[in-house]
């Protein structure tokens, strides 16, 4: 094959795989989703990957990282580096937990103040959403994207 063969063979590629790759798409809708939640949150100075964080805190307050970890899909250590972020600005705490490698989280005061302040912005967006997709599309989204995780986690 020459080398003009091959870029074109590949272009041709390059466009089917992003029309049908799954991984591509929903990577491609989340960063644009993200920004539409950070622009909403702005008011708060919370990024919307720090408003989940915190939100899960608030539902889970004292649970270890690694036990909060996994319903996020995260790893250990990644929440762990975003969690002391939060915890610099004051909106979460860190304790220890029986074993002294178990961190322990907690939302602080302030952080429950903030996220009270940014909860109407955030139900502000997901009506947006709602209005455009109908909330039976939005929910039937919702549900997929629920389904998908589940049935794919690393091995």
């Amino acid at each position: 094959m020459s080398n003009e063969s091959v870029r074109e063979k590949l272009k041709e590629m390059s466009r089917t795989t992003g029309k049908t790759c799954v991984c591509f798409n929903l990577r491609k809708a989340s960063r644009l989703l993200s920004q539409v939640y950070d622009q909403g949150l702005k008011p708060t100075g919370l990024k919307v990957t720090q408003f989940s964080l915190m939100m899960a805190v608030a539902g889970n307050s004292g649970i270890t990282i690694g036990k909060l970890a996994r319903p996020l899909g995260m790893d250990r250590t990644t929440l762990s580096r975003n969690a002391r972020i939060l915890e610099k600005k004051g909106l979460i705490e860190l304790g220890e937990g029986e074993d002294r490698r178990e961190q322990l989280v907690y939302l602080t005061e302030k952080g429950s103040s903030l996220l009270l302040e940014a909860i109407p912005l955030w139900d502000m967006i997901q009506r947006q959403l709602a209005d455009k997709m109908g909330d039976t599309r939005l929910n039937e989204l919702i549900s997929d994207l629920r389904d998908l995780a589940k049935g794919s986690k690393p091995q």
